[in-house]
């Protein structure tokens, strides 16, 4: 009797079954029916309220013309058109993207319009506040207010700033189109290159075959024949260095906002090393990088020798100018 007990113990410890939590998730609050019978059924809420229903029941309910949400306590009138798909299971979240994405479009100011940092950090947090109460209902009429008074006094700077952003995100898809056409562009020549080496192989194999057959020097044939091929690829591979040439400077020429920076960036309120503190020679003996070079692989994705050694350098010498002693402030 003990064991078949202690069977129904072990048993029923390896059962799961779903908490109320996640049933509540896949059920409908409104006609109960459930994502488990009904697979493809879908979630849609709307802003006013942010209570979700499924499709069905915003069909049936608001079919029609505006009605009050079916929720208890509610009573906010709804409309078909304001409601959008629920994306993410916390209604929360939901709702901060909404409200963030209302009042960032609106509290749009950036750093550059701000004496000082000090100003532009009280500005973040007054934003912050205002996101807060809107999200916990705190002076709801209050904060609308305040947001549409601060909305006409500074219509025409939002609207520039909109627009600046808006171009600023133009020109970052563009630049990433651009990325993408010139990796598109090396992979399509790495691939070309290696069939011409193939190619070349190929010809170089069948022409050592026919000498072989009409003389009796063979290590010449080859020598010579090695030598040709050698030529071919040599040139082939400066042409293939020119093209990369292009093709990394490209993008960046065809971008104003792309231009190139004199001096190294550094996170210490936007203070900029005006001299480096080491010379970068023409070559350095580097057995490693220097077979790097050579390679089709690392040829063909830009790999630029001067670049290595000038961040070598770099980390090397990083820090050697700050004095911390002289850096700390005086208490």
């Amino acid at each position: 009797m003990s064991s078949s007990g202690s069977n129904l113990v072990a048993s029923s410890s390896f059962t799961t079954f779903p908490d109320e939590q996640s049933q509540k998730q896949d059920m409908c609050p409104i006609c109960k029916t459930d994502r488990y019978l009904s697979p493809d059924m879908r979630f849609l809420i709307n802003p006013e309220c942010y209570h979700k229903m499924c499709e069905s029941c915003v069909d049936r309910i608001y079919s029609l013309g505006p009605a009050p949400c079916p929720y208890p306590g509610c009573g906010k009138t709804l409309r078909k058109n304001k409601f959008k798909l629920q994306v993410f299971d916390d209604v929360l979240v939901e709702k901060e993207i909404d409200i963030r994405g209302r009042v960032l479009a609106i509290y749009n100011k950036r750093e550059l319009d701000f004496a000082d940092l000090q100003h532009f950090n009280a500005y973040l947090e007054e934003v912050e506040s205002i996101i807060d109460k809107l999200m916990n209902n705190v002076d709801l009429e209050e904060t609308e207010r305040m947001i549409s008074e601060y909305k006409a006094t500074n219509s025409k700077a939002i609207s520039q700033n909109n627009q600046s952003r808006e171009k600023e995100f133009e020109d970052f898809k563009k630049r990433e189109q651009m990325e993408k056409d010139v990796k598109l562009k090396k992979v399509q020549l790495e691939k070309q290159i290696e069939e011409e080496e193939r190619e070349l192989n190929e010809m170089a194999r069948k022409e050592i075959l026919s000498k072989l057959a009409t003389s009796q020097d063979a290590n010449q044939i080859i020598s010579q024949v090695k030598a040709s091929v050698l030529k071919k690829t040599s040139a082939r591979r400066r042409q293939l260095k020119e093209m990369m040439k292009s093709l990394s400077a490209s993008p960046q020429a065809s971008d104003e906002s792309s231009k190139k920076r004199t001096t190294p960036f550094t996170p210490f309120n936007g203070d900029r090393v005006t001299k480096k503190t080491y010379h970068l020679k023409e070559s350095y003996y580097d057995p490693f990088i220097e077979d790097l070079r050579g390679r089709k692989e690392y040829i063909a994705s830009g790999f630029k020798t001067e670049i290595v050694y000038e961040r070598i350098l770099s980390e090397a010498f990083l820090g050697l100018g700050c004095f911390i002693d002289r850096e700390r402030p005086v208490a």
